[in-house]
């Protein structure tokens, strides 16, 4: 009987653990709502290597797909290790859209730091997102231009 009311017990702890932190890790991710909040709760997620934080935090045309864009994250974590940011200018496009000029700041690569790379704030329905669309960085000349969706790459062979 003893052990009955152990296991019971035991089970009761774990169900109340996991939605204490299941509510807790929900907590944390508030509604943006402003342009600025949008941009520094993720940069801040990618900062912190906080894949569901940037999902939350914006759009992102790279991916077709959650899962795929998870798994985008989580890869690029380790291939390209982001240490820092500075918005370094801010425009206002019209009442829905902001546009933010972002520096990031990089570990172990040949450059330490990105060109201002820019990066829409839209308000959607769920409050105020970051629109992350495909860049290409020319390292030598800083020239920032429009990119090809990670989707839609296609690799070859030599």
């Amino acid at each position: 009987m003893n052990g009955k009311k152990l296991v019971s017990l035991l089970l009761a702890g774990v169900v109340a653990g996991s939605i204490l932190v299941t509510s807790t890790t929900t907590a944390e991710r508030v509604v943006a709502q402003t342009p600025m909040e949008a941009a520094t709760e993720y940069f801040d997620a990618y900062i912190a290597r906080d894949a569901e934080g940037m999902m939350f935090y914006s759009k992102d045309t790279n991916y077709l797909d959650e899962k795929s864009r998870e798994e985008g994250y989580v890869k690029d974590f380790k291939t390209n290790p982001t240490t820092g940011y500075e918005i370094v200018e801010s425009k206002q496009i019209n009442s829905n859209e902001v546009q933010f000029n972002v520096v990031q700041k990089y570990a172990g690569q040949s450059y330490e730091q990105s060109p201002p790379l820019p990066f829409k704030v839209f308000k959607s329905e769920s409050g105020w997102k970051v629109l992350v669309e495909p860049l290409e960085i020319n390292t030598l000349t800083g020239e920032v231009t429009k990119g090809t969706p990670i989707h839609a790459l296609q690799y070859m062979d030599n």
